[in-house]
C-alpha cells in the first residue's frame, strides 16, 4: 500500500510524536493524578510493536532484535491499563507478588517466538518475512493474536464493570468535588477501546495494516490524553478520602433497608435540614459516614433515601447545594468576589471542580449565568 520511504516516515513521524507527548504528560502531571503513568503504558507497550512491525517489512536483519521484546510488552498492555485503574480507584489498592500471575500470558507470547524463531537460518527467516509481507501469519504471531484480543475482552468488560461499581460507591459516599475529575478515566477507556476495536478490524481485513494504521491509532489516543490534561485539571482526590475498600465490604455485607416512602422522605428531610441549617455541605472532605454520625441516621438509610426518593445520590444532592450557596454569593458580592474565593467558601476544592459542578446544574458557567440574573 505504502512505499518503504513512506513507512518509514510514518512510523518515524508517530513514534516520534509520541515520545514528545509523553514528555509533555510526565512533566505537567509529575506523574500524579493517572495522565501520566496511562501515557507511559501507551509508549512502552506499543512502539516496540511499531518497530518490530516496521523492520519486519522494510530491515529484516534487525526484525528479532525488536520482535522478542515487542510481543512481550504488547501483551502487557491490557494488564498494565487494568492496574493503572485500580490504583486511580482505590487508594487501598497495592501491587503483590500473586499479581504477577497476570503476565504469564505474555510470557507465554514471547517463549512461542523465541522457541520458533531461534532455531532459523537467515534464509528461513526471510522466508517468514515474504510469508508474512503476503498477508500470511506464522504460530507465535496467531498465539500473540488470540492472547492479546482474549486480554483486551476480559480486561475492558472488567474495567468498566469496576469503574462504574466504583463511581456507584463513591458518589454514594463521598462529597469531594474533585471525583469530577476522575471522569477523564472512563473516558480515556472508551477511546482507547475504540481504537484498539478498530485496530482489531482493520487487522482482520489486511494483518499488514499494522505497519501504518496502528501508530496513528496510537497517536489519536495520545493526543486525547494530552487534550485532557490541557482542558481538565488531573487531581489525585482519591488520596484524600477515607477508606473506600472498607466500605464497599460494610455494603456487600449489610442487608438493604425495607422503609415506607414515608420513612424515606422524614430521612430526607431531616438529613437536609441538617445540611441547610449547619452549613456541612460547605465542607469538602464530608462524608456519608460524618453526616450519619452526625444525624444519627445509618449510612445505609441515608443512601437508600437519597437514591430512592430523591432519585439522587450523596454526591448530587451536596454539590447542588454548594452550588445553590454559590450562586447566593455571586449575586450578593457582584464586583466584589473572587470565582476562586466562592469555591473555596462553598466547599469546593478548586475552580476547575466548581466550574464543573455549576455547569452540570446550570448548563453554564458561573460567568455566564451572572450576565443573565
Amino acid at each position: 500500500m505504502f512505499t518503504e520511504t513512506t513507512l518509514i516516515i510514518i512510523n518515524v513521524a508517530c513514534i516520534g510524536f509520541l515520545i514528545i507527548m509523553l514528555a509533555v504528560l510526565v512533566a505537567a502531571t509529575c506523574m500524579k493524578g493517572g495522565a501520566g503513568w496511562a501515557a507511559v503504558i501507551i509508549v512502552t507497550t506499543t512502539v516496540p510493536v511499531f518497530l518490530a512491525n516496521l523492520t519486519r517489512d522494510i530491515a529484516v536483519d534487525y526484525y528479532l532484535v525488536f520482535v522478542y521484546p515487542a510481543y512481550l510488552l504488547n501483551a502487557l498492555c491490557m494488564p498494565s491499563l487494568w492496574f493503572f485503574t485500580r490504583s486511580q480507584f482505590d487508594k487501598t489498592f497495592r501491587y503483590n507478588t500473586r499479581y504477577l500471575l497476570h503476565a504469564l500470558p505474555a510470557i507465554v507470547s514471547l517463549l512461542s517466538h523465541i522457541i520458533y524463531y531461534a532455531p532459523l537460518s537467515a534464509e528461513q527467516i526471510e522466508a517468514e518475512r515474504v510469508f508474512m509481507e503476503a498477508g500470511g501469519e506464522n504460530l507465535p504471531a496467531i498465539i500473540n493474536d488470540v492472547i492479546v484480543f482474549a486480554q483486551f475482552l476480559a480486561y475492558y468488560l472488567a474495567i468498566f464493570i469496576y469503574i462504574r461499581n466504583r463511581k456507584k460507591l463513591l458518589q454514594d459516599n463521598f462529597s469531594d468535588s474533585d471525583y469530577f475529575e476522575t471522569r477523564w478515566i472512563p473516558h480515556f477507556h472508551i477511546v482507547f477501546f475504540a481504537l484498539i476495536f478498530v485496530v482489531f478490524a482493520a487487522y482482520v481485513i489486511n494483518p499488514r495494516n499494522d505497519t501504518w494504521l496502528f501508530p496513528i491509532l496510537n497517536v489519536i489516543g495520545m493526543a486525547y490524553l494530552v487534550y485532557i490534561v490541557i482542558f481538565h485539571s488531573i487531581a489525585a482526590y482519591i488520596h484524600r478520602l477515607p477508606d473506600a475498600a472498607t466500605i464497599e465490604h460494610s455494603e456487600k455485607t449489610a442487608h438493604q433497608p425495607t422503609m415506607t416512602d414515608e420513612q424515606m422522605k422524614e430521612i430526607c428531610l431531616r438529613v437536609t435540614d441538617f445540611l441547610q441549617s449547619s452549613g456541612a455541605y460547605t465542607n469538602p472532605g464530608l462524608t456519608l459516614s460524618m453526616l450519619s454520625a452526625e444525624t444519627g441516621v445509618t449510612n445505609k438509610n441515608i443512601s437508600h433515601s437519597f437514591n430512592t426518593y430523591l432519585k439522587k445520590n450523596f454526591f448530587e444532592i451536596i454539590n447542588e447545594m454548594r452550588v445553590e450557596e454559590a450562586k447566593k454569593r455571586l449575586r450578593a458580592n457582584v464586583g466584589n468576589y473572587t470565582v476562586e474565593s466562592v469555591a473555596e467558601d462553598c466547599g469546593f476544592r478548586s475552580r476547575s471542580t466548581f466550574f464543573l459542578a455549576f455547569k452540570k446544574a446550570e448548563g453554564k458557567t458561573p460567568m455566564q449565568w451572572l450576565k443573565t440574573e
